[in-house]
């Protein structure tokens, strides 16, 4: 076997590597999107904006939609606005969706691999 040899693999100036803060960040955003409550809710909001009382779904309590819609505010997921005494989440742009929907069809291929 051979080894590889570094000036064969020289970087494409276009392949920065990430800081260690973009690292970071990416990290804090994948934990975010890492528990399916919190994916639910950002597919809830694909359609657009929500009231947090229309997102309590299957006997969840508000405060804990509201728990999982602060994580997910923290990740810079989604955006809030209050309106009186509700407060109404959307996502926070376009690749948050691109994410949701990468994400759901990166698993479908897996499950189609393997039958």
């Amino acid at each position: 076997m051979t080894s590889c040899q570094p000036h064969a693999h020289e970087p494409d100036v276009s392949d920065q590597v990430p800081s260690s803060q973009q690292l970071a960040r990416t990290a804090a955003l994948f934990k975010a999107l890492g528990d399916p409550a919190r994916l639910l809710l950002l597919y809830q909001l694909k359609d657009g904006e929500r009231c947090v009382g229309e997102l309590v779904v299957d006997g969840n309590k508000l405060s804990t939609v509201s728990a999982r819609l602060q994580t997910l505010l923290n990740a810079n997921l989604v955006k809030r606005r209050r309106d009186a005494r509700h407060l109404y989440y959307r996502l926070a742009d376009q690749h948050v969706v691109q994410l949701i929907d990468n994400a759901l069809a990166h698993v479908d291929e897996e499950v189609k691999a393997s039958e």
